[in-house]
């Protein structure tokens, strides 16, 4: 989490800014996974389907289509040329910024430091979180 607010990807919410317009807020909860094969690496899941009274950020925001490729037709593609090209951007989603009328839906609570004695504070995300749909009408979310 230290890294995501250290690079800006989220941030502290202002004091004025704490009591946003009755329903123009929602918190994400979160958790730490750690892969396998990397038990020095853990990286943090954003729960956008987790429900609350009933309804979840997902419920309220568009899908889009599904941009996953088949196997079969990629590998098909890579014989078409002599060169293929392959990238892998570090923090994809995290690159994509989202509006300022936006971060209020993405909002956190993180303890500063890590440390669980003190009170949490609230940030939210200035970047796109990995999984959330793109805003539909979450103007009426509670």
């Amino acid at each position: 989490m230290s890294e995501i607010i250290e690079k800006r990807y989220a941030q502290k919410v202002n004091a004025e800014e704490l009591n946003p317009d009755e329903g123009k807020l929602w918190y994400l909860p979160h958790h730490g996974v750690y892969h396998p094969r990397k038990p020095s690496s853990i990286r943090v899941i954003f729960d956008c389907s987790a429900r609350y009274q009933g309804k979840s950020l997902n419920d309220h925001l568009l899908q889009g289509p599904d941009l996953t490729s088949k196997l079969t037709g990629v590998l098909t593609r890579f014989r078409k040329e002599r060169v293929a090209f392959m990238a892998d951007i570090e923090k994809m989603f995290f690159q994509v910024k989202v509006t300022k009328e936006e971060q209020d839906y993405p909002r956190f609570l993180w303890w500063p430091n890590g440390d669980l004695t003190q009170e949490p504070q609230e940030y939210c995300m200035t970047a796109r979180v990995f999984g959330v749909g793109h805003r539909q009408d979450v103007t009426t979310l509670l």
